[in-house]
């Protein structure tokens, strides 16, 4: 009985073929995850309440969500006020809010969630309660340099750090403006640590 099947040879052409849809859905895949990481980071509903699950604060004129994230077991909150600076598109008021172990604690720069950079011109360190733990209060006056990269602001900046069980809490208030001490004592007065026990 003779065999009824014919062999059929992929050209050069096919394989290219099927190695670029290949690629493009891989692409194309790839894209739709990131856009959909992306959004759910910058949604502001979902960052205000990874945020109100770490601290109870206040700012001054309400607040909105900016970023927020759960990775390895940790969670990074932005919040700011709903007003900015006059004339700028910079808040007068955000807050940094983070709970992760302290391993990754070590990679976390302040300065990467935000759009302008400060620079302190005098410090000091008080004791502090923060979490029902002592911890310095790091206070910070200076300068920051708003997102046009131009222009410059007085500013604040409060930083507490402390570890809660297997955690590292960290809280950076940076405010802007001629008030901004007021604002980052409004601010450090109405935080109030939530500390869940699991």
């Amino acid at each position: 009985m003779a065999n009824s099947s014919t062999r059929y040879s992929v050209s050069i052409w096919e394989t290219i073929g099927i190695s670029l849809g290949a690629v493009g859905l891989s692409l194309a895949a790839a894209s739709h995850l990131a856009m959909k990481y992306l959004n759910n980071n910058l949604d502001p509903i979902r960052s205000e309440t990874i945020a109100q699950s770490l601290i109870d604060y206040k700012i001054p004129g309400g607040s909105k969500g900016v970023y927020g994230i759960n990775v390895g077991g940790g969670q990074i909150a932005v919040v700011s006020s709903l007003n900015n600076l006059p004339n700028t598109d910079n808040p007068e008021v955000k807050i940094i809010i983070s709970k992760i172990p302290p391993t990754q604690a070590e990679n976390l720069n302040p300065n990467s969630f935000s759009d302008s950079q400060f620079q302190a011109i005098s410090q000091k360190n008080l004791n502090y309660q923060f979490c029902g733990k002592p911890t310095d209060l790091l206070i910070e006056q200076g300068q920051q340099t708003l997102s046009d990269g131009v222009h410059k602001s007085q500013a604040a900046q409060y930083t507490l750090k402390t570890t809660v069980g297997s955690y590292q809490r960290e809280v950076i208030i940076n405010t802007l403006g001629q008030d901004s001490q007021q604002k980052a004592e409004f601010v450090l007065k109405n935080l109030k640590c939530i500390v869940k026990e699991y």
